[in-house]
């Protein structure tokens, strides 16, 4: 059991660090995972003003702790992401190949978080 914990905390670690592909970074951890963790905020911004007046104050706690949580993870899978992004553009520029998908990788990201910052302010 100690050894199944050791791999999660090391999968974790790993990606911030940039160690896991670029595949499973951009695809897994930010396509998908932001995916999730935006659906109760993209869901709340599509309800409206009204609605979101109509809530109880324990729902509108609940909307800014979604709200903290999707920033803050938002923040660990755009530095893994970018971290991945330079490693794989490094390996596959020694292998005298295209880096171009890194490189698209970094101009997504950068349009994401100006969207980002958009929605935020």
């Amino acid at each position: 059991m100690l050894i199944k914990n050791k791999k999660k905390i090391n999968r974790f670690v790993n990606y911030w660090r940039g160690d896991e592909s670029l595949t499973f970074s951009f695809w897994v951890v930010y396509f998908i995972g932001l995916s999730v963790l935006s659906a109760p905020l993209i869901y709340m911004d599509m309800q409206g003003e009204a609605f979101i007046d109509s809530l109880s104050t324990g729902m509108v706690l609940l909307f800014l702790i979604a709200t903290v949580i999707f920033y803050s993870a938002a923040v660990y899978v755009y530095v893994g992401l970018y971290r991945s992004a330079s490693k794989y553009i490094l390996l596959v520029k020694k292998k005298g190949k295209s880096a171009i998908w890194g490189y698209l990788v970094y101009v997504w990201m950068f349009l994401s978080i100006i969207r980002l910052i958009r929605e935020f302010i």
